[in-house]
């Protein structure tokens, strides 16, 4: 039989459905309880309810010991606690599985071996990239709504903060604490609604008409996210905004227009439209760059020439789209022949653009290895997402050291301090 535990899931439905649909496979299916939202997603018989008397390692070891864990899912690896697990489970000898949103999104998700992102293990080889055979399914499309995965995040703090009396939770662990994100996205889509950007529209497809004329789109970051922190050298989105306003008033021809795009879960803690203003003031960019908060993506990818991210799946649909990407953190995309290998001061005048050979290789490599179709927060989406996810898991899931009684007990009673410090984790409460 197949244990499967999970830390952590995609806010709704989806591990309800998912926990059904490995069962009535045969397979035993536990999530750990960290609090309220997740006691509420999660059903009776698959939760373990979080022994706050023990560090969170040694409580993950004794659940895997007494659980007879195979495979450890978390669903992305750069919080706290999921690093910490999958660094136990990988010193341990289970297999690891990681849940993200798609690559190829919107009708994607991912579920990698081992870690996602900056952590990904996929090979970078075009070689082995140029080798993957074409899917033999098509995708099949759905209707996708922001309005599903918010209600569902609003939920999920509902019954965090209603049973917060007996199931404590740290409201900062996902960055800033749930109220202040509240209030910064309440703000934000009060701005939005009484304001638009027709304007600032006009003047990029007005520059775009000019012969000669270039337009750059850059993409960036939700605030705190662990792609900026762990994945690229800025850590903020402030940082990364004025290297690359720098770079273009210096390095960029002077008839090419910059158009910078706030992250769609932006919610203003970086006051990024007021560092933007300052900056273009400072280097003589007025009139030569907009900033966006408001228009959608695929709006501008239309309308850009090139584009340049930190490692935002943005970019992915950039190169997919056949424009030159530039990359300035890790991104499991950034592979010779799709985005520019040189530094940014000379993307600014490359003429360089993927190849249209492999970006189909690629996006061939990536249906084979780690995204399904389907999503995580509508009926429909999770209908189709279920029968694959449910046969990817039990294929990738394979009996465990912890099968053979001599490495049962392998780290319990080891200096906790000395491995995390080894393994760069930090332990979680």
């Amino acid at each position: 039989m197949k244990r499967i535990l999970f830390i952590g899931a995609p806010f709704g439905e989806f591990f309800r459905d998912l926990a059904e649909s490995l069962e009535a496979q045969g397979a035993e299916v536990y999530r750990i309880v960290l609090e309220g939202g997740d006691w509420a997603e999660t059903p009776a018989r698959n939760r373990i309810m979080l022994d706050r008397s023990m560090s969170w390692a040694r409580f993950l070891r004794s659940v895997i010991r007494s659980r007879g864990i195979q495979t450890v899912v978390t669903y992305n690896d750069t919080l706290p606690r999921n690093r910490i697990a999958l660094a136990i489970a990988k010193r341990l000898g289970l297999t690891r599985l990681v849940l993200e949103n798609g690559y190829l999104r919107p009708h994607h998700v991912t579920l990698a071996q081992n870690g996602v992102n900056g952590n990904s293990e996929l090979s970078c080889d075009p070689a082995v990239i140029s080798e993957a055979p074409e899917p033999q399914t098509k995708c099949r499309e759905f209707p996708v709504h922001m309005r599903p995965h918010v209600v569902n995040t609003m939920r999920h703090f509902f019954w965090s903060m209603l049973l917060k009396p007996v199931l404590p939770y740290n409201s900062k662990y996902y960055g800033d604490s749930v109220e202040r994100q509240g209030i910064g996205y309440f703000c934000e889509y009060s701005w939005r609604l009484w304001n638009d950007e027709s304007a600032a529209l006009a003047a990029v497809d007005a520059h775009k008409a000019k012969p000669e004329a270039r337009v750059y789109l850059v993409l960036m970051q939700k605030p705190g996210d662990g792609q900026i922190r762990y994945h690229s050298p800025f850590g903020t989105n402030k940082r990364f905004l004025e290297e690359v306003l720098t770079s273009f008033a210096k390095n960029a021809p002077k008839e090419a227009f910059l158009v910078v795009k706030q992250h769609p879960l932006d919610y203003g803690i970086e006051k990024l439209p007021q560092i933007f203003g300052k900056l273009a003031k400072q280097l003589n960019l007025e009139g030569r760059a907009v900033y966006m908060r408001k228009t959608g993506i695929a709006a501008l990818i239309e309308r850009t020439n090139c584009l340049v991210t930190i490692n935002s799946t943005g970019g992915l649909q950039g190169v997919i789209s056949g424009i030159p990407v530039k990359c300035l953190g890790k991104a499991v995309y950034d592979v010779a022949g799709l985005t520019f290998q040189g530094p940014l001061a000379e993307f600014w005048s490359s003429d360089e653009k993927p190849d249209p050979k492999m970006i189909q290789a690629y996006r061939n490599f990536l249906l084979m290895t780690c995204q399904l179709n389907g999503g995580f927060h509508t009926p429909e989406a999770r209908a189709i997402l279920m029968p694959a996810m449910t046969e990817r898991i039990l294929s990738l899931t394979t009996p465990s050291a912890l099968e053979r009684p001599a490495a049962i007990g392998v780290g319990a009673e080891e200096d906790e301090t000395g491995f995390f410090a080894h393994e760069g984790l930090i332990p979680a409460e």
